[in-house]
């Protein structure tokens, strides 16, 4: 049951971001990490990439847990809580490494713009 409302939640988290994204740094709402917050077009690229894995993983989580109700294999609370972090890490982890190729890419046009401007 732990699957079906951890990824019941994650999936409408979200939602929430997608359809309300963060429009500025909030210490309580959008995707925040030290990598998000370096600058605006990081922080919307967070937002927009963040939002996709919280639906995607979300989902896939409330599915098993769905899966799980309907077949009653709901007495493994124990186990469903020791892999709860795997179906969660990836969100972050995903998330994070766009981060990091966003960043270089958008560091080389910074580089490159100020060049230019010189």
């Amino acid at each position: 049951m732990i699957f079906l409302y951890v990824g019941s939640f994650l999936f409408v988290l979200g939602l929430l971001f997608k359809l309300i994204p963060a429009k500025r740094h909030y210490r309580m709402y959008g995707y925040r990490s030290v990598l998000a917050e370096k600058s605006d077009a990081h922080f919307r690229y967070a937002q927009k990439v963040g939002s996709w894995n919280f639906l995607i993983f979300g989902g896939m989580m409330a599915l098993i847990g769905w899966g799980l109700k309907t077949t009653e294999q709901t007495n493994f609370f124990l186990i469903e809580m020791l892999v709860l972090v795997f179906p969660i890490l990836p969100i972050f982890i995903l998330t994070e490494k766009k981060l990091e190729k966003f960043d270089k890419k958008f560091g080389q046009e910074s580089e490159a713009n100020e060049h230019l401007n010189d």
